[in-house]
């Protein structure tokens, strides 16, 4: 124990004194080098252990184009400054029996895309014979004239084309039953999609 606090050796006693401290501060260096590489967190490779969660990493928002060929959801409702309704009687005059039908094309004016809906609600077919009233879709609610369709219309003279068929029957407000029939003569048919209405078609009835 004397050897430790008295140095003993040729040199004088600082000389080992100063080793001794030197040696002393490299055991303490060494010691918290290894507590730091025990337990500082592995790399982001190694799966979290039981109770912990992985660090979130920060979102990136950036404006996104649908890719092509995806559906795009339109709200804006088409107007008359958007498309043009046109109808036209296909095989007039009509013979006896024979149902009339209307080609009703779509096109797209507008420099926007837009949704036009056909539906019983906002859309009708209506016939007219001079000042008589014959024909209207929205008379009767179980009507089968107009069926629900929805289309987006896309700048660059998109058009769309679907049928009507009228019944060749007469009807009143209210659904109310209407006995007599249509008879020989020119009638004149205009289809409204959404408020926009068509031109006049017309057409014979035989």
């Amino acid at each position: 124990m004397d050897g430790l606090r008295n140095p003993v050796g040729d040199l004088p006693p600082e000389v080992y004194w100063r080793r001794r401290i030197v040696i002393g501060a490299g055991a303490v260096i060494l010691i918290a080098i290894l507590w730091f590489l025990i337990t500082s967190p592995r790399g982001g490779d190694e799966k979290a252990g039981p109770g912990t969660s992985p660090t979130p990493h920060p979102s990136l928002s950036i404006g996104v184009s649908p890719s092509p060929g995806a559906t795009v959801d339109v709200a804006r409702a088409c107007t008359t400054t958007d498309v043009g309704v046109s109808a036209v009687a296909v095989g007039s005059p009509f013979a006896a029996g024979t149902l009339p039908v209307f080609d009703v094309t779509v096109t797209m004016n507008g420099t926007t895309p837009c949704k036009l809906t056909v539906d019983p609600e906002n859309s009708l077919l209506s016939v007219r014979s001079g000042n008589d009233r014959i024909f209207n879709s929205q008379d009767c609610a179980a009507d089968p004239t107009i069926t629900t369709r929805e289309f987006i219309l896309q700048p660059g003279a998109d058009t769309q084309v679907f049928e009507l068929t009228w019944n060749r029957q007469r009807s009143a407000e209210g659904c109310v039953t209407v006995n007599a029939t249509p008879r020989e003569g020119t009638y004149r048919a205009t289809v409204t999609l959404q408020g926009i209405a068509s031109e006049e078609a017309v057409f014979q009835l035989g």
